[in-house]
């Protein structure tokens, strides 16, 4: 039996507010329901498991459920069986009951599934939505109480404790399953969303993250440095794409399907020791000329020290932005000059940065300020349970359940 597992689709994620990346993850879902097909038609692929969040949000756009309904059709008509569960941004953790992925059950678009298994010949695949750490007991006995006799296959959307992921997300601690307790239950294989990375295994179990099938995180861009008069490739752009399950009497085996990238992802890192005006501006025109495409995405970050002689207003975050024009460009000033007649100033480019400045003029703490700009990160794309979790670590204090939020305005500590 060949199961393809996906994860981490986020339908409606519009990355740094484009529109144009909203519509890369909807078409990067389309290029996987393509090569399904192709699996289907090739080697007999008969089954598709998505292991939460399908979508980004619990309240998906009209748009977006007509992007999920065209590509879940194709599939189902195809013979093709699909089994879901929900994620963290598929529906709430504590009140789960209506949430997207119910509708599409509704009109027999999926099967969805939460504390519930299905029977595929001698294969059990059982669905566990998402909980939180301190509710991960929950999570594992469920899912022995739910075991079969067969091949037992747990579809779960969490963080297994000691996955050496590469690039730390906000709430891995939030939706962290520790492995000792799982390990006990001798499932023959866990298929894992949650961490984006393409492909990551955990070390001592038989557990895979098929990672989103689009670029979530800017570290995982093609990446360059500027040197010396020359680009110098650091990075390729991270692989995406999912997993396909070879199951049969030896166990699960799994096995990679990587998917092409909807557009360039690039940056670009400049630092000077002493930042000149004309200076920088021929070197954002070298690398203009050489990075502007059509259709790319440009992070340009430049950093250092500004030369003696001259102010950092001198810089014109627009003036250099002008010098591209055809890929969308977000230019990442973080200049600042030292000197005795003056204190230490910066100035940013991107509303980011002013937002961050501004909090570290009312916040002396660089931490803080991090973390209070991944919550209006998270604010934005509508993850309330990453803010909340990040806010819950900074203050150390439970911000919901038993000891909600309002408690602790109200002084409760």
């Amino acid at each position: 039996m060949l199961i393809a597992q996906l994860a981490d689709v986020h339908l409606g994620h519009r990355q740094y507010g484009l529109e144009d990346r909203l519509e890369d993850y909807n078409r990067a879902f389309l290029r996987a329901v393509d090569e399904i097909l192709r699996l289907r038609e090739g080697e007999g692929l008969d089954t598709v498991i998505i292991s939460g969040d399908f979508f980004d949000t619990q309240r998906p756009a009209p748009s977006i459920y007509v992007t999920a309904i065209r590509g879940l059709t194709r599939l189902r008509e195809a013979g093709i069986r699909i089994f879901c569960i929900r994620g963290n941004h598929d529906a709430s953790v504590i009140n789960p009951t209506e949430n997207p992925l119910a509708v599409l059950h509704s009109m027999g678009l999926i099967d969805y599934l939460d504390n519930d298994y299905r029977d595929l010949g001698g294969v059990r695949l059982i669905g566990v939505g998402t909980v939180y750490t301190d509710m991960q007991n929950k999570l594992i006995n469920s899912i022995n109480s739910l075991r079969g006799d067969g091949i037992n296959i747990a579809v779960i959307h969490q963080y297994i404790e000691g996955a050496p992921y590469v690039y730390p997300m906000p709430n891995v601690d939030v939706f962290m399953i520790n492995e000792k307790p799982l390990s006990q239950l001798n499932l023959d294989y866990i298929a894992v969303g949650h961490i984006h990375e393409h492909g990551l295994r955990h070390p001592r179990l038989n557990a895979v993250y098929p990672g989103s099938l689009e670029i979530w995180d800017a570290r995982e861009f093609e990446v360059y440095e500027y040197v010396n008069g020359k680009l110098r490739k650091v990075k390729d752009m991270d692989p995406k794409g999912f997993l396909v399950l070879d199951v049969g009497s030896n166990g699960v085996r799994v096995r990679q399907v990587r998917l092409g990238p909807s557009r360039r992802l690039v940056r670009v890192r400049v630092r000077y020791e002493e930042a000149k005006p004309s200076v920088v501006r021929g070197d954002v025109s070298y690398i203009a000329s050489n990075m502007d495409s059509k259709g790319s995405l440009i992070i340009l970050e430049i950093e250092g020290a500004v030369s003696s002689g001259y102010s950092t207003r001198d810089f014109s975050v627009n003036e250099l932005r002008r010098l591209f024009s055809r890929a969308w460009v977000d230019i990442r000033l973080n200049l600042e000059r030292r000197g005795a007649e003056e204190a230490p100033r910066q100035v940013f480019g991107g509303i980011n940065e002013i937002i961050r400045q501004a909090l570290r003029s009312r916040v002396n703490n660089d931490e803080w300020v991090n973390a209070l700009m991944d919550v209006i990160e998270r604010v934005r794309v509508d993850d309330e349970d990453g803010a909340i979790a990040i806010l819950e670590k900074l203050v150390n204090v439970p911000l919901r359940g038993g000891r909600a939020i309002t408690d602790w305005l109200g002084g409760g500590r």
